[in-house]
């Protein structure tokens, strides 16, 4: 059975419970016995629930034929969401019939931008929102009903409509702080179609804390000039509107987050057309909103600056950009358990068999059930690597690190002839005494640098003390845990998905010498 029908069977079972008035008092007992039960499958299967969308369009000034399927495609690829569409009447129909039960989902997303809804659907909608449901406003939903004082606080900023000074302040990004502009002028404007850089202003979101600080955006509308009510708002991120391309000149708000009650909405700007669609920025900003909107976190893996580039826009086909769910063999949402299964140790615990020294001139030996390593002055950094390769798998092992040296574990790294006379090279994951980056994901030599988006030091690690490590690389995903703590969990199809275990000793210069200690390294494989 999979999450999804788990999940609808809780939610119907659920809707039967509230809404039917049960005489037989066991029958209560039973129904809550199956709820409970099921719930517990369903959080077994760890922190990555299935998420009921409702995406409305209808009417637009857009091609919303063309761009609701995108979205749709750009939701359900990630397997967090299922998605239904609701579409409205045409301009000048009878609104009186468009009446979704916003009740069933998590989470509305709008692509609408036309005729005013029934006042008992926008009723519908004020409680929805209000009473803790998400809501995601894309691209031109913003020019939408500027006649309605509610919708106009949960967007925030909008546009277009007749929008003025009355409706509320720019919002403009000045001397590295947000101010209101509270001046006289239109709402709404935009210059030509281009591709420019998005800047994140608030990286300690769920939704911008596992992607790169700064990253283009595919050939879009750059929306300027917003204004509104902007309470209970976050901008996330800004793009500077350049005079050159008919822009305002200024840093506009172009990612935002609105609380309206006890509800979540994520505003994005983003999204003009099919081309800005296919927009990795647009795609991936799209998927964490959404997610934070529908539940207030963000569980999806990070993404690294291939997937993300601060160079130039990333484009793709919606479909192309999956993220590994969990399955029968593993799940993302928990821990491995290094106490259950067929783990193999790697070291026996006496000698170096299975290993084999790349790079470098640190000394490697068994010391007291441990392997040792040691730095030597002027030496490279060094590598202790496990002679065959592995692909997909679940590591432990501990450590213990002077707090002067820097280490690190490759994994399925590569050392090639023809790649830099044999350099190793391919995903660290960091080792060094707190506070420090542990944990964390570097490219070894790749020239990539971190592969983490962002590297927030932690005291997870224990000075002078082992610490135990848990990886787990599954395809294109990458997750750490140090002493029972989550550090990391990235997306990162760049990057080798088979290669060799390393142990490195971190070159010092003429300091030294520092020690790295490496026990009970054991391997579990997935198949």
């Amino acid at each position: 059975m999979t999450a999804l029908i788990k999940l609808r069977i809780v939610q119907e079972v659920g809707r039967l419970v509230r809404v039917r008035s049960w005489r037989n008092h066991g029958w209560i007992t039973c129904l809550q016995f199956f709820i409970l039960a099921l719930a517990s499958t369903a959080a077994a299967l760890g922190d990555e629930a299935v998420y009921q969308v409702l995406i409305i369009d209808g009417q637009n000034n857009h091609r919303w034929q063309e761009t609701t399927p995108l979205i749709k495609a750009t939701l359900e690829t990630t397997g967090r969401f299922h998605v239904d569409v609701a579409t409205t009447p045409p301009q000048g129909g009878d609104m009186s019939t468009f009446a979704p039960d916003f009740s069933k989902y998590d989470v509305v997303v709008s692509n609408y931008n036309g005729d005013s809804w029934s006042e008992t659907t926008k009723a519908a909608f004020v409680d929805f929102v209000r009473g803790g449901g998400g809501f995601v406003s894309v691209h031109a939903a913003d020019n939408a009903f500027p006649d309605w004082p509610e919708y106009n606080e949960m967007i925030g900023l909008g546009g277009w409509g007749g929008r003025n000074e009355k409706f509320g302040p720019y919002v403009r990004y000045r001397d590295g702080k947000f101010v209101k502009d509270t001046s006289p002028g239109r709402g709404g404007s935009h210059g030509k179609r281009h591709p420019f850089l998005i800047i994140c202003r608030d990286v300690e979101h769920p939704i911008t804390r596992g992607i790169p600080t700064s990253f283009f955006q595919a050939e879009d509308e750059l929306y300027a000039q917003l204004r509104g009510p902007a309470a209970n708002m976050d901008v996330l991120a800004t793009a500077y509107s350049d005079p050159q391309t008919g822009g305002t000149g200024e840093h506009e708000p172009i990612l935002m987050t609105i609380h309206y009650g006890q509800g979540r909405v994520f505003h994005t700007t983003l999204g003009h057309d099919t081309t800005a669609m296919r927009g990795a920025a647009f795609q991936i900003t799209l998927q964490r909103g959404t997610e934070w909107a529908a539940s207030g976190k963000v569980t999806q893996p990070a993404v690294t600056s291939a997937q993300l580039s601060d160079k130039e826009p990333i484009m793709h086909d919606p479909q192309e950009l999956k993220f590994p769910q969990s399955n029968d063999a593993v799940d993302f949402g928990a821990i491995p358990d290094i106490n259950a299964g067929d783990w193999v140790a790697l070291f026996d615990g006496e000698s170096l068999s299975g290993w084999v020294q790349r790079n470098g001139t640190a000394k490697y030996a068994v010391a007291e059930g441990t392997i040792r390593g040691v730095t030597e002055k002027g030496s490279p950094n060094s590598f202790l690597c496990t002679e065959r390769d592995y692909s997909d798998f679940e590591l432990t092992f501990e450590v213990k690190v002077d707090d002067e040296l820097n280490s690190g574990c490759q994994i399925r790294s590569k050392s090639l002839p023809e790649y830099n006379n044999g350099r190793v090279h391919g995903p660290q994951v960091e080792i060094e005494a707190s506070p420090g980056e542990a944990g964390y994901i570097y490219g070894e030599a790749t020239g990539r640098g971190w592969l983490s988006p962002h590297q927030r030091p932690t005291k997870v690690m224990k000075n002078g003390q082992w610490n135990r490590f848990v990886i787990r690389a599954v395809g294109p995903r990458i997750q750490t845990w140090i002493n029972g703590q989550k550090i990391e969990d990235l997306f990162d199809p760049t990057s080798y998905q088979e290669g060799f275990i390393g142990l490195q000793v971190h070159g010092v210069g003429n300091r030294g010498p520092f020690e790295v200690r490496w026990r009970d390294i054991r391997v579990r494989e997935i198949k």
